[in-house]
């Protein structure tokens, strides 16, 4: 989130709705969602330039279901390729620690999304 002294905005942009999950993974294409995935309002159009944050939640209160939060921009996503899947991993061994942009295939993001050490 931009500090109180950057010239950055914030604005929610658009909403994906889920259809009925059935515990799995997710995913969808973000200008054509499908399979249930509706957008609002539509058509969702990547801004070149503008920063992008993501997450997904279920519930209310103690009941809340929560996914990670995702970055992009539209230049990460467009080296996307079919299949792909785009998440940030947190980097110790940097020299300054930091979220970085990790692709992984969509076969290893189900594999993670049933991990338990992943759903805390």
């Amino acid at each position: 989130m931009p500090g109180p002294s950057s010239g950055a905005t914030v604005a929610d942009d658009v909403d994906f709705i889920a259809p009925s999950l059935d515990g799995q993974s997710a995913s969808f294409r973000l200008d054509a969602p499908d399979d249930g995935w509706t957008v609002e309002p539509k058509p969702f159009v990547l801004r070149p330039g503008v920063s992008y944050h993501a997450f997904g939640y279920q519930g209310r209160g103690s009941n809340q279901v929560n996914t990670n939060y995702v970055s992009f921009s539209a230049d990460s996503v467009a080296t996307l390729k079919p299949g792909s899947v785009l998440v940030q991993r947190y980097d110790e061994k940097r020299s300054v620690p930091d979220w970085v942009d990790v692709v992984i295939t969509r076969k290893e993001f189900d594999r993670q999304g049933q991990d338990p050490a992943n759903c805390q």
